[in-house]
């Protein structure tokens, strides 16, 4: 071990660094459950949903204000949602949101899904603090605009 103006220096492994930022990372959702829902966190910081679709049969894009940027695709079989991906920059609210968006379509029809908004994502996702409610809307309208651009690009090919 060496000394540096009196600290101590040690010397990790990439083994000691991962097992710190596990612990640190688990610190950190442990301290945001006392302030947020389970699934803020969850879908903030591990979303399922997370990616995109290659050739989706719906499609939107949405720059806002603040810098972020949100996709979303869609793959929809039968009348259904199959599979629902988004690629999103920004909060862990944002994340979240459109997490939930994706999720709360999944098998749903699209009917089904025009329920799909920013007051049923806040609820889904167990609230949201006032200053992020935003980013629920945000999320919806970006899944609405690819639910549409569906729509729209049937009614045009006659399906």
């Amino acid at each position: 071990m060496k000394f540096i103006d009196g600290l101590e220096r040690i010397e990790l492994t990439m083994e000691d660094e991962n097992e710190i930022r596990e612990k640190m990372i688990a610190i950190i959702r442990e301290k945001s459950r006392q302030c947020y829902s389970d699934r803020i966190v969850d879908y903030g910081t591990n979303p399922i949903n997370c990616g995109a679709i290659k050739d989706p049969d719906g499609y939107a894009e949405e720059k806002n204000e603040c810098g972020g940027n949100i996709e979303m695709f869609l793959r929809v079989k039968d009348g259904k949602i199959e599979e629902s991906k988004f690629v999103a920059s920004g909060c862990i609210f944002t994340v979240a949101a459109c997490n939930a968006a994706t999720e709360m379509a999944r098998g749903k029809t699209i009917q089904g899904c025009l329920r799909i908004n920013q007051t049923s994502i806040t609820t889904h996702l167990g609230g949201l603090p006032a200053d992020h409610l935003e980013c629920a809307f945000l999320a919806a309208l970006v899944f609405q605009r690819a639910l549409r651009n569906y729509i729209v690009t049937n009614k045009k090919q006659g399906t």
